[in-house]
């Protein structure tokens, strides 16, 4: 019994579901916004078709319509099945379907003369079909791989000029729609324009009505009224159809051999051209693009308006399982729009009854309804599309006019230009080219200096004694660091070198000695950046400076190698990550002054140099007692108890955490004149940290029992250690407060 569980569970969710959805109320009410969705639908559908079948081709419109009716009515029911917003309804995109009218226009224009136009209907739809297909694929593969955030990185002033692009073609082809001619001189004939008028003027007061109410349903009582008043007026005038259709006010009529059928079957491939079909594919391609663009932006844009989360990827699997049966079907590309989706929230708060009713009513329609379709005036048809077109023009040619720096707005009017006299392709390859252009200037306006510091203000974790503390303190200036972040490239890398340049003419006083790049945060290097580095070093080797390269990635260090630049390179030094590679600009400063504390420099001296005038730092070495320990002998284990103090004479020892299994992780060496394991023993805390000696040294400690007599016997004493301990913190945190006032300067 346990495995068939899910499906007893998956009926009773069916089951619940239906009995709350067939209640009364409730159906009729999904009835009514489904009605209206489905005229949306209709129109839409009709109208996108219309353009595609316009001018030469309007004669298989009815032949067409068939296709675009199934493929939407599947599109729409996987969509309402599937979506994780249950009221997201999708329809077939005029943004899309405006460039494969252009491809579709592009195979009339190549067929060679005296081709009958009906010759050419299965190219056309296997072209039609295959868009789909295509879109579906890519649909599936952007949301399985979960890319969809890549398609954001499109400039927006470069989507804007597509769009607003299509909104001019929409317009014009409205136009051409209405009138039954094809978009050019044609529409300026004195016939043709007493058509296109009612569409022109259908558009704007769509426009205007939907600036007032802003709903889809105001859309469809719009249409709805149209419809209604042309054939009221056709009724009172007697003016038979036939009639009408002849004058080019209808679509004409739907013969008997129009019935949908399988676009891809026997008797459709032998009739395909080929050629012809190959050569509209560059046409048809950017259709894909701006699906893409569309359905996401759709998706972003719906989740704000139905205050729910939408899963994107799930809905491009939707999305790409949808357009596969549809292209099968032979529809055309679609996906969720913002308002169907939007009115049906509104009217049945995202239930996803009214889309399977609209795609039952669009099966329907396709199994013995079109008829009724050719009714549908044309100018309604263009006036949709005029609509839509004059839409998204106001969007991107008046409203961005304030909303965007004007680089950006005269990038979306060039490509409306270019896209308005030379074609959607030329359009396509200005937007790319401006991409390019502008992600080159953007980038190379990107300061890839994250942090530009020197060795007087950050410091390595080598904790030094007093003097050579006090000598990266007058001379660590000889230093520059600067930790690079982003990409680097050619452009990047010369700003870089010239502020390499700067930072070395402008320093007063102190020369600089030491360049130190950090490559840590560097996503990548290309090959022409690597000629500025050459340059730079030339520079750098010219100057009696040093070059030091840290945190290099394999890939990067493997681009400087086989551009000649090694670790055996004359003025170069390579090393594994900042700290190092400072600590050794440290030591070569320090060896330079010579102004580093002696080796055998006694511990005495080490403490007079920070307590000068103590006379108490003879008295405190006499409580203390002299250890030595051998290279790599613990001091302190990490989780140990803090039962001493220790103070290093000579030698060195290293901070670290050690993890199991991982390298140990450095996080303070020290030398001669330091104090160990000060805040644990104080705050009587567990040892937060492992010390280790890195070589011979000599160690003085002080327990706990003597630190307690101590403080009792000869408070004195204590008051010297106090002020040591003073001094020492103070000196850390000065040094921190450089360093962060470094990193926000």
């Amino acid at each position: 019994m346990a495995p068939a569980d899910p499906l007893v569970h998956l009926r009773d969710h069916i089951s619940g579901w239906l009995r709350d959805e067939l209640r009364p109320a409730q159906f009729v009410a999904s009835v009514s916004a489904a009605l209206a969705l489905y005229l949306l639908e209709v129109v839409v559908v009709l109208s996108i078709t219309a353009l595609i079948f316009s001018g030469r081709l309007a004669d298989q419109l009815p032949y067409a319509i068939s296709f675009a009716l199934l493929g939407c009515a599947l599109l729409v029911t996987i969509v309402s099945l599937f979506s994780s917003y249950g009221g997201s309804i999708a329809v077939t995109q005029d943004t899309t379907g405006v460039i494969l009218a252009l491809a579709v226009a592009s195979i009339v224009a190549a067929s060679p003369p005296g081709v009958a136009l009906e010759a050419l209907f299965p190219s056309l739809i296997v072209l039609l079909a295959g868009s789909t297909l295509a879109m579906g694929v890519i649909y599936l593969s952007i949301g399985v791989f979960r890319l969809g955030s890549l398609v954001r990185f499109l400039p927006y002033p470069v989507l804007g000029g597509f769009l607003a692009g299509t909104g001019w073609l929409l317009t014009i082809g409205g136009l051409g729609v209405a009138a039954n001619v094809s978009p050019g001189m044609d529409l300026f004939r004195p016939d043709a324009f007493w058509h296109w008028l009612p569409a022109v003027v259908l558009g704007i007061v769509t426009v205007l009505v939907l600036r007032r109410w802003k709903s889809a349903l105001a859309l469809a009582i719009v249409l709805a009224a149209a419809l209604l008043g042309f054939h009221a007026i056709v009724w009172l005038l007697s003016v038979p159809h036939n009639t009408l259709a002849a004058a080019g006010w209808l679509p004409g009529s739907f013969p008997q051999d129009a019935a949908w059928h399988f676009p891809l079957d026997a008797q459709t491939l032998p009739s395909i051209d080929w050629p012809l079909l190959a050569s509209a594919l560059p046409v048809a391609a950017p259709a894909l693009l701006i699906g893409v663009v569309g359905l996401l932006l759709n998706a972003s844009g719906l989740e704000l308006i139905v205050r729910r989360d939408i899963v994107l990827n799930r809905e491009l699997v939707v999305a790409g399982a949808a357009n596969l049966v549809s292209g099968l079907a032979g529809g055309l590309i679609g996906y969720p729009t913002i308002s169907f989706s939007s009115l049906n929230h509104a009217l049945r708060n995202g239930r996803r009854l009214p889309g399977l009713i609209v795609a039952g009513l669009l099966i329907l329609t396709v199994s013995g309804g079109a008829v009724l379709l050719m009714l549908v005036p044309r100018f309604i048809l263009g006036g949709l599309l005029i609509y839509i077109g004059l839409g998204l023009l106001y969007e991107w040619v008046v409203q961005s006019w304030s909303g965007f720096p004007r680089i950006d707005y005269a990038i979306i009017l060039s490509i409306l230009a270019i896209i308005a006299f030379q074609g959607f392709l030329w359009g396509i390859g200005l937007g790319l080219l401006m991409t390019i252009l502008m992600f080159v200037v953007s980038s190379s306006r990107t300061n890839v200096i994250h942090y530009e510091l020197t060795g007087q203000t950050y410091r390595s974790r080598m904790n030094r004694g007093p003097q050579q503390w006090q000598a990266l303190q007058t001379h660590g200036d000889q230093l520059a660091i600067f930790k690079l972040r982003g990409f680097i490239f050619f452009g990047t890398a010369h700003n870089l070198c010239e502020r390499v340049r700067e930072r070395a003419t402008r320093a007063a006083g102190i020369p600089t000695r030491y360049v130190l790049l950090d490559f840590e945060q560097v996503a990548g290097l290309d090959s022409t950046a690597l000629l500025s580095f050459n340059r730079l070093l030339q520079y750098t080797r010219d100057n009696q400076i040093e070059l030091i390269m840290t945190g290099l990635a394999s890939r990067a260090r493997n681009q400087l190698l086989r551009g000649g630049l090694t670790g055996q390179t004359t003025g170069l030094h390579l090393f594994s990550d900042m700290d190092r590679g400072i600590e050794w600009c440290e030591d070569q400063i320090i060896a330079t002054v010579q102004a580093g504390a002696s080796p055998e420099a006694s511990l005495h001296d080490h403490l007079v140099t920070i307590l000068p005038d103590s006379p108490g730092v003879t008295a405190l070495i006499q409580q203390l007692r002299r250890r030595e320990v051998v290279a790599g002998e613990y001091i302190i284990r990490e989780g140990d108890e803090p039962d001493a103090l220790f103070f290093l004479e000579s030698g060195q020892l290293t901070a670290q955490l050690e993890k199991p299994g991982r390298e140990p992780v450095r996080l303070e060496t020290m030398q001669g004149g330091h104090v160990v394991g000060e805040l644990g023993f104080f705050l009587g805390t567990r040892r937060n940290a492992s010390v280790i000696a890195d070589r011979p040294s000599i160690v003085y400690s002080l327990s706990r029992a003597d630190w307690d007599q101590l403080t009792y016997q000869h408070p004195e004493i204590a008051q010297t250690l106090h002020s040591l301990l003073i001094r020492f913190l103070g000196q850390r945190v000065a040094h921190l407060t450089h360093a962060v006032e470094a990193l926000n300067y």
